[in-house]
């Protein structure tokens, strides 16, 4: 797990959004221009770079059991990824696209089905890393961006293909609930110290 700046993940993140070549042809923006403009391509999957913060980025691999844990998108039960996924996971979307019917799961869902079936009969190694997005000390990871690629992946894993280790961003955020919870008991702490301090 290596450390990178979280402008690093935003400037790749933001290039295949605009499907450019790379992050060095978002050389001219600055960092709050970057995001400004992710948060515009992507508002919702991108959010939690706003919402978590601050945010402390890693290059990683991951491992098989790692990647069959994987969680879409959050979002609404009944829209895009989450109504792919009865249970919410990337695996879920494969088992569903597996045996059912690409138009029409794409026709109730709005995913594009077929290019995910498209990308998994290709099996192609995912080379872009994925973006996951989790908080301080909760799991699961979410793919907040790669989606389709890492769909495509499960699927193919699912009809006998094999494992290649999956490059992907963790972006780690603040917990808004376990944060307050730690500052509370500190102070608490604090407290006891100095009530035992003068008696």
């Amino acid at each position: 797990m290596e450390r990178v700046p979280c402008d690093e993940v935003v400037r790749a993140w933001l290039a295949r959004e605009r499907d450019e070549p790379g992050a060095d042809s978002l050389e001219s923006l600055s960092s709050e221009a970057a995001l400004d403009a992710l948060l515009s391509e992507n508002p919702g999957a991108a959010a939690f770079l706003w919402r978590d913060a601050p945010v402390t980025c890693y290059r990683i691999v991951l491992s098989r059991d790692e990647f069959d844990r994987l969680h879409v998108v959050p979002g609404p039960e009944e829209l895009l990824w989450r109504a792919l996924s009865p249970d919410g996971t990337v695996r879920g979307c494969a088992a569903r696209i597996d045996r059912g019917d690409p138009e029409r799961l794409a026709r109730e869902t709005g995913v594009d089905v077929p290019a995910i079936e498209s990308l998994a009969a290709s099996m192609p190694a995912v080379d872009e890393p994925l973006v996951l997005s989790t908080r301080r000390g909760a799991t699961p990871w979410y793919v907040a961006d790669g989606n389709h690629r890492a769909t495509a992946t499960a699927l193919a894993l699912r009809r006998g293909g094999e494992y290649v280790p999956v490059p992907a961003y963790l972006c780690v955020g603040a917990n808004p609930v376990l944060e307050p919870l730690v500052q509370r008991v500190r102070g608490l702490f604090r407290g006891l110290r100095r009530d035992s301090k003068t008696q």
